[in-house]
C-alpha cells in the first residue's frame, strides 16, 4: 500500500526536510513522480506535467493534498474482472512504470477516494512460478475489454 499526494510542485517537499528519491516523468499519467521515505513505507508525490492532465484537474477541483491510494495486487486482470463483474467501473490497465501495470477504480464507486491497483513484475514472476494459481486466475482473465474508462477519465466523479 502506498499513499500518494498531489502537489503543483514536487520540489517543495525539500522545504519540509524530506529527502525525495529520483524524480521521474510518468507519461502514462502526465505526471512527475517521486517517492519519499515514510517510516518503513513510502509516500509518493506527484505533480502535473502539463495543464491537461487528470492530476491538474484534481488539484483545480480539490486543491493539493491526498490524491490516491495504490494497492499492489497479484493479478491485475483477475482483480479488474472481479470488479467489473460487481458492476464497478475501472480504467484500462496501462504500463505505469517499467515492469509495472496499473488501473484505477472510478472515484464515483469509492465515494471520491482514488484507488489505483498495481501489478509489479515480481508478482507476475511469482504467478508464473506457481502454475496452479495461474490456471485459477485464467478463469478471471478478460475475454474482451469491458472497461469503459481511459486513464484520463478515471478521476471524473459521476
Amino acid at each position: 500500500m502506498k499513499p500518494c499526494v498531489a502537489a503543483l510542485s514536487i520540489d517543495a517537499i525539500e522545504n519540509c526536510g524530506a529527502e525525495p528519491g529520483p524524480i521521474d516523468a510518468v507519461p502514462a499519467f502526465s505526471v512527475r513522480s517521486t517517492d519519499v521515505a515514510l517510516g518503513e513505507g513510502r509516500l509518493e508525490l506527484v505533480s502535473p506535467l502539463g495543464h491537461d492532465s487528470a492530476v491538474q484537474r484534481y488539484i483545480e477541483r480539490r486543491g493539493e493534498g491526498f490524491y490516491t491510494l495504490a494497492l499492489e495486487v497479484e493479478n491485475l486482470d483477475a482483480a479488474l474482472r472481479e470488479l467489473i463483474e460487481r458492476g464497478i467501473r475501472v480504467s484500462e490497465p496501462v504500463e505505469s512504470a517499467p515492469g509495472e501495470r496499473s488501473a484505477f477504480i472510478t472515484m464515483a464507486a469509492t465515494r471520491g477516494l482514488s484507488i489505483q491497483l498495481v501489478e509489479t513484475a515480481a508478482s507476475r514472476e511469482a504467478r508464473a512460478q506457481n502454475p496452479v494459481v495461474e490456471e485459477e486466475a485464467e478463469q478471471f482473465a478478460p475475454q474482451h475489454a469491458p472497461r469503459d474508462l481511459t486513464p484520463d477519465e478515471w478521476s471524473d466523479v459521476e
